[in-house]
């Protein structure tokens, strides 16, 4: 707002200037002395800068044939030049009749230009005025700004999505060409000197437009003008329609010439030189008319590859033989693999033919192991996921809506798995492992995933010694939710449930110097003779950062001893930060929000909750 006021002062001493210069002309022995008016204004859109002059040809004191010259210019690079023919005739004592007819060439949205023809009849009195106009554009109305893609960004439809091969699309709709409409239109304006002896005048006005092919434009407008003396008013306007809305100005205007001996309580043959009223509906603006713009044509859809990698899988696809002699042929769109052939060797084949695989499954059981009937999981190669969708491809699966693996997973560096449910199965031998990670595997991800089940846990949800996300998932264990040896993981928004008639731990760190982000979680874990909900043991220098997460143990039996933070070894560190510590058990069990033993640290913050049995207990 500021520039823009900085603007109109610049555009006021320009005009002030010429209206000085172009004033000497008044008295150039025309019937009537000529009349020239300039306004300058700030509004919340732009800077806009108006001259207009009367120049009487036929006149005497009742009657002013006229020519009327007038420009605009606006900080947006619009405006119009007009030249106009006016009569006005003293009919009576009460007031002033007029006609006229305007044309000019105005430049609107966009840099469109079109001829307008400009009629009106106008009532002048004393203290009031009243002013309609209608404004009938020449020639087309519609101008082509040009192909849309290069004026605006293609639409992306969303979930639109198409597949081919081992191909995914987005669909984007491009439109054919940008116009600039104008149309006919009209307005018009009340006036009225607010209080005798006082040049204040106050008025309303409604304007109205309706361009071709596209919404109408409405719209109304007020305002208030002050003559601070013979020559120089200050005025405050406003307008609203359904295209710009709220526009607000505050503006200077000069005049020079004309009839004019008194502002406030005129008679009505001073008035005979008045500005004609015109173009109520572009305040903020320099152009005369409004105008839409509007994207037209055909829309043409245009597929941008997003995926050429994927191998899909159905509950009906083919081989179905565990993976073996897959070609480029199979897993597409068309032609998906089976329910069997996701092993160690579909893994391995598939990262030969498709680098970074990415494998789309639509509902239904599939194996995950190394072979069929393997007693190992799945290994995929690096790079590759697994997500769940629905049965076309297009969303993520959720709740029981997603696929389910029956075996476990190893994964490899930038390897993930998206909105699956992984749970045993009987070929297994030995504890069990949801997902594992091999030696150092970095940028590992669990998203959306359910590891084990309440009726079906793994002995260890999730083991690794790698970097990795578990994030918004649900981990069953017997023995560990997550067991973890390497040095960077964050836990965010999930639920991890340990039941165990042995030991066992929600997360457990067990290497040196380990950093871990516990975040919006859960932590649930019942067992017989140890329950810790997170511990932090073995090596030196791990830390394990806790906030706004729920950490429940549950002790099994009277001779059980139930953990919240159990933190042991040189420096290894546990920070708990407004959460909720609650241990739950018999009588004679042993209880524990916190425990430390060899150099372990355990902090609570303030703001934490600690329940035994369902009461508060210090922290």
């Amino acid at each position: 707002m500021y520039s823009r006021i900085r603007r109109f002062f610049v555009y006021a001493f320009f005009i002030l200037t010429g209206v000085s210069l172009l004033s000497g002309v008044a008295e150039a022995g025309l019937p009537l002395p000529p009349r020239i008016s300039a306004n300058g204004y700030a509004s919340n859109q732009y800077a806009v800068a108006q001259v207009d002059a009367m120049l009487p040809m036929l006149a005497d004191g009742a009657h002013n044939f006229y020519l009327d010259p007038s420009i605009s210019y606006s900080k947006n690079k619009q405006g119009y030049a007009d030249l106009g023919l006016g009569y006005r005739w003293i009919g009576n004592s009460a007031a002033i009749l007029g006609v006229y007819l305007f044309g000019g060439y105005d430049r609107i949205d966009n840099n469109a230009r079109l001829w307008v023809i400009n009629p009106g009849v106008e009532v002048l009195g004393s203290r009031w005025d009243a002013h309609a106009n209608a404004y009938i554009p020449l020639g087309d109305r519609n101008f082509d700004l040009g192909p849309a893609n290069s004026a605006a960004p293609p639409i992306v439809v969303p979930g639109d999505i198409a597949f081919s091969g081992h191909s995914e699309f987005a669909t984007l709709l491009v439109q054919q060409m940008v116009f600039q409409h104008a149309g006919d239109g009209g307005d018009i304006k009340l006036a009225y000197q607010l209080f005798p002896r006082i040049p204040l005048k106050g008025y309303l006005g409604t304007y109205f437009f309706f361009p071709t092919q596209v919404n109408n434009i409405l719209g109304g407008a007020a305002g208030l003008e002050y003559w601070v003396n013979s020559n120089v008013k200050a005025f405050l306007s406003y307008t609203y329609d359904n295209l710009q809305h709220n526009t607000g100005a505050l503006g200077i205007g000069i005049e020079f010439g004309g009839t004019h001996v008194r502002r406030s309580d005129p008679s009505v043959a001073e008035r005979i030189t008045d500005p004609t009223e015109r173009y109520l509906a572009t305040l903020g603006r320099g152009s005369g008319i409004p105008s839409r713009k509007d994207i037209e044509g055909l829309f043409t859809p245009v597929y941008q590859l997003l995926f050429n990698n994927i191998a899909f899988f159905s509950q009906t696809g083919g081989p179905n033989d565990g993976g073996l002699g897959l070609t480029i042929a199979n897993c597409t769109y068309e032609n998906p693999c089976g329910p069997t052939d996701l092993t160690n060797a579909g893994a391995t084949t598939l990262a030969a033919l498709l680098p970074n695989t990415k494998m789309y499954f639509n509902g239904g059981t599939y194996a995950a192991l190394n072979a069929p009937g393997g007693s190992n999981g799945v290994t995929l190669q690096p790079g590759q996921s697994v997500s769940s969708l629905t049965s076309n491809y297009t969303l993520p699966a959720t709740g029981i809506g997603r696929s389910t693996f029956s075996g476990a997973f190893i994964l490899n560096n930038n390897d993930a798995l998206h909105n699956v449910i992984v749970l045993p199965a009987p070929s297994l031998i030995g504890p069990t492992t949801g997902v594992t990670t091999v030696n150092n595997t970095t940028n590992f991800s669990i998203i959306g995933s359910q590891i084990g089940s309440a009726a079906n846990p793994y002995a260890m949800g999730v083991a690794s010694n790698g970097v990795g996300l578990i994030n918004n998932s649900q981990i069953f264990a017997n023995s560990s939710g997550v067991a973890y040896g390497g040095s960077s993981l964050m836990i965010q928004n999930s639920t991890i449930n340990v039941a165990s008639i042995a030991s066992g731990s929600g997360v457990f760190i067990n290497s040196s110097n380990a950093f871990a982000i516990i975040q919006n979680s859960q932590i649930n874990v019942s067992a017989t003779p140890n329950s810790i909900g997170i511990e932090n043991d073995t090596g030196s220098g791990s830390t394990v950062v806790v906030s706004g997460t729920s950490v429940n143990v549950t002790a099994a039996s009277n001779t059980a001893v139930a953990v919240a933070l159990f933190a042991s070894g040189n420096s290894n560190t546990i920070q708990f930060n407004q959460g909720a510590l609650t241990l739950i058990g018999p009588a004679g069990a042993g209880f524990f929000t916190k425990v430390t033993s060899f150099g372990g640290v355990v902090m609570v913050s303030p703001g934490t909750t600690c329940m035994i049995n369902g009461s508060a207990v210090s922290c």
